[in-house]
C-alpha cells in the first residue's frame, strides 16, 4: 500500500495550489486524487478567467490581492507563459452613488487594492459600447486582469503526482485520525488528507466523519458570441452589479454571463436552454446596444457557497488530520495562490500570513 505525507482530493485550483505550496514547504510525498479524467474538469476549467479583486467579503479580497500579485510576478520557473493579462476592468451600476459599489471600493482598499470612482463620460470614451447603458456609478479596477486558467493549473501541478479517474469511495480511520483513503482501484495510506473536492466537498467530509459543512453548489451559465470584428482583445471586463451581468473579450469575441444562480446537487451541470434568453433580457436592461449579440456556445459551472459567503480553509475539528479547502464561491482561480499558501501553512504548522479565523471549518458547528 502506497504511503503519502498528504493526499489531496480534487485536482482543481484549490487542490492544485495547495499541493504546490506543500511541495514548496518541503512536503515531498504528495498525491492528488482526481475523479475525472483530467484535472480542472469542472469549475476550474470552465470559469471566465477574470481576476477581480473588489469582492464583497474582505477576507476573500485579501486572498485575491495576494494571489493576483503572485500571478503578475510568479516565482522563477513557475510558468513558461504570461499568466495575467493586465486588461483591467470596471464595475458599473444603474443606481447613482450605489452603496454596493462603495462597499466594493472599501473592501478592495482594505485588501490593499487600488480602485477609483470613474466619471460616466470618461468610461464611455474607454468603452464606447456602453453608450446606451443606463449606468450612473462606476468603479475602475486598473489592477485586475485576465488569467490563462489552463496555464495556471498546469503550473501548479507540474511536479505533482496526480492520479485521474480516481474517485474516493471511503476512508479507513483509527480513532480521530484517517489512516488511509480508498478509491475503486486502490487504497492509499496518508498522514494528512486535504478535501479540495469542490461541489463534492460536503459529501467527502461526511464520508470521512468530519464536521458537516452547510455547502450549497449553485449553477451559473457562461456564453460566448463567436467572432465579433469590433471587439478589442486588449479591452477590459465590464461587470454590472445592478442589473447583474458581465462581459470580457475572449477568443475574438465576447464571453458573457447573466450571473444567474440556481441551487444544484454536485454534478456536471447541464445547460439550461433558456440561458440565452436570460442573457438577452439582462443585456436589454444593462447594455441595450448589446441586446442582439449572437451566441455560439453555452456552458455552465458550479460555484460553491456556505452561509456567510466566506471560504472554508483549515483543519477539521473532529478528524485530526483532515484539512478543508473549499467553498471558494466563484473566486477559486483568482484566490488560488493565497488559498493554497494558507492551507499549506496551516497543515505544516507554519505561521499563517493572515488571521485564519474567518475561514475555520468549525464555525458552523
Amino acid at each position: 500500500m502506497e504511503h503519502h505525507d498528504a493526499i489531496i482530493i480534487g485536482g482543481g485550483f484549490a487542490g492544485a495550489a495547495t499541493a504546490w505550496w506543500l511541495k514548496r514547504f518541503g512536503v515531498e510525498r504528495i498525491l492528488v486524487l482526481e475523479k475525472e479524467e483530467v484535472p480542472g474538469a469542472h469549475a476550474s476549467g470552465k470559469n471566465a478567467g477574470i481576476a477581480r479583486q473588489a469582492i464583497h467579503e474582505t477576507p476573500v479580497a485579501i486572498l485575491a490581492s495576494r494571489s493576483v500579485s503572485f500571478m503578475r510576478t510568479p516565482p522563477g520557473g513557475f510558468s513558461d507563459v504570461q499568466l495575467l493579462s493586465p486588461n483591467g476592468g470596471y464595475l458599473v451600476s444603474a443606481r447613482p452613488a450605489d452603496p454596493e459599489i462603495e462597499h466594493l471600493r472599501k473592501t478592495a482598499l482594505a485588501a490593499g487594492v487600488f480602485t477609483y470612482p470613474i466619471d460616466r463620460n470618461e468610461l464611455l470614451q474607454r468603452v464606447p459600447v456602453l453608450e446606451s447603458a443606463p449606468f450612473q456609478s462606476a468603479l475602475a479596477c486598473p489592477n485586475d486582469g485576465f488569467v490563462d486558467i489552463h496555464a495556471l493549473l498546469t503550473a501548479y501541478l507540474r511536479d505533482i503526482k496526480v492520479k485521474t479517474g480516481s474517485g474516493v469511495t471511503g476512508f479507513i480511520r483509527k480513532g480521530r485520525k484517517i489512516t488511509a483513503v480508498e478509491t475503486e482501484q486502490d487504497t492509499y495510506q496518508a498522514d494528512w488528507v486535504v478535501n479540495a473536492s469542490g461541489a463534492w466537498s460536503a459529501f467527502v467530509g461526511d464520508m470521512a466523519g468530519a464536521v458537516h459543512l452547510p455547502l450549497v453548489p449553485r449553477r451559473r451559465h457562461l456564453l460566448h458570441t463567436g467572432l465579433l470584428e469590433w471587439v478589442n482583445p486588449k479591452g477590459p471586463y465590464v461587470w454590472s452589479v445592478d442589473p447583474m451581468i458581465y462581459f470580457r473579450p475572449e477568443s475574438g469575441g465576447l464571453l458573457l454571463s447573466p450571473c444567474d444562480e440556481s441551487d444544484s446537487e454536485p454534478c456536471t451541470p447541464a445547460s439550461d436552454p433558456d440561458a440565452t434568453t436570460w442573457l438577452a433580457d439582462r443585456l436589454e436592461d444593462a447594455i441595450p446596444r448589446m441586446a442582439n449579440l449572437p451566441v455560439a456556445r453555452v456552458w455552465s459551472e458550479l460555484r460553491c457557497f456556505v452561509p456567510d459567503g466566506c471560504f472554508v480553509i483549515g483543519r477539521d475539528p473532529s478528524v485530526s488530520n483532515f484539512m478543508w479547502v473549499c467553498s471558494l464561491g466563484g473566486h477559486g482561480m483568482t484566490t488560488s495562490a493565497a488559498v493554497g499558501e494558507l492551507a499549506a501553512q496551516l497543515l505544516t504548522g507554519k505561521e499563517p500570513f493572515v488571521d485564519p479565523a474567518p475561514y475555520k471549518p468549525g464555525r458552523f458547528s
